[in-house]
């Protein structure tokens, strides 16, 4: 494992001054050298944001992959640090927010001090050689940016947990005894309320999402769908198009659609490509099918109902002035 000091030195060179887009790097990488031991760690290719994003955990796997399944989403900052002092608002110099004058955030040195929280701390070598205790970074999930209806620039803060008890106990399935256990549900509920309080000081939801709250069918559909959604097909443009006209008649049919790509296949060949373009088009939303039923391309598609956009709209909201 890293010592706290390489780690400090590390967020900080990665966060102090980061860009936006694909140059974005997050504080911790999804590699058995950074992540905490025990992670299940991932990196999920994404063609909108044209980067590579680094999740810790199998929930937030699955969330990304729900924030990027959003047509509104603009980008994504995984493991994003929150400033231990006073600092800019995290879409300040962003592209699209130029003009505007969001407030800046309180930093969570100030924040642990309001609500009695001690604040995580590091011994670090100055410049000059000496030793400094300096308050360690906390870093969030996953905070999104989307464009509202005007086209403006919004932020949403997903903290995320694999059950619903895990927000409020901190290493809540261990065994414990009474007093360690109280100890861990003190931390995690001011561990909580000290994210919260710092985005909204900005003006910025925090949302708690959690693994049990997300229907099963819908989680293996997201991971069934989204490797597919990024592959490259070497197909002309035409023939694709075509290849999706019929794939839709047949959806809206009734009628399985996996057997059209094997036609294709065997015609024009790269069978795997047709099977790909279906989920692809499954993912841009130009096939409506029901997220809340299983997909399965040799089997008729539901097309009635279990619109994710529908069901979990509220999830993507901007914070009401």
């Amino acid at each position: 494992m890293m010592k706290l000091q390489d780690k400090f030195a590390l967020i900080m060179s990665r966060q102090g001054r980061f860009e936006w887009g694909k140059e974005y790097i997050p504080s911790t990488l999804a590699v058995p050298r950074e992540a905490p031991k025990g992670s299940r760690i991932s990196r999920l290719n994404s063609r909108k944001l044209g980067r590579t994003l680094h999740v810790l955990s199998t929930p937030e796997r699955v969330f990304t992959q729900l924030a990027l399944y959003h047509p509104g989403l603009i980008d994504i900052h995984e493991q994003k640090m929150l400033w231990p002092y006073r600092a800019s608002h995290p879409l300040h110099g962003h592209p699209l927010a130029k003009g505007t004058f969001p407030p800046p955030v309180t930093g969570t040195m100030e924040i642990a001090k309001e609500i009695g929280f001690k604040h995580h701390e590091v011994m670090v070598t100055t410049p000059s050689g000496g030793r400094q205790k300096m308050p360690f970074p906390y870093q969030g999930d996953l905070l999104l940016y989307l464009m509202n209806s005007e086209g403006a620039p919004y932020a949403i803060n997903w903290t995320v947990k694999d059950r619903t008890e895990a927000f409020k106990e901190r290493r809540y399935s261990r065994a414990k005894t009474p007093a360690q256990q109280k100890k861990d549900r003190e931390h995690a509920e001011l561990r909580t309320t000290l994210e919260q309080r710092y985005y909204l000081s900005g003006g910025i939801r925090t949302l708690q999402m959690s693994l049990d709250g997300l229907e099963a069918t819908v989680v293996a559909n997201l991971d069934l769908i989204f490797p597919m959604h990024d592959l490259s097909l070497s197909h002309e443009q035409e023939l694709l198009a075509d290849f999706s006209a019929v794939v839709e008649e047949a959806v809206r049919a009734g009628e399985p659609v996996a057997q059209i790509a094997i036609q294709y296949g065997a015609r024009w060949g790269n069978r795997d490509q047709f099977l790909a373009k279906i989920y692809q088009d499954i993912w841009e939303r130009k096939l409506p099918v029901n997220f809340f039923k299983p997909i399965h391309i040799n089997h008729p598609l539901h097309t009635d109902g279990g619109d994710l956009l529908t069901a979990y709209g509220s999830l993507f909201q901007e914070m009401e002035p």
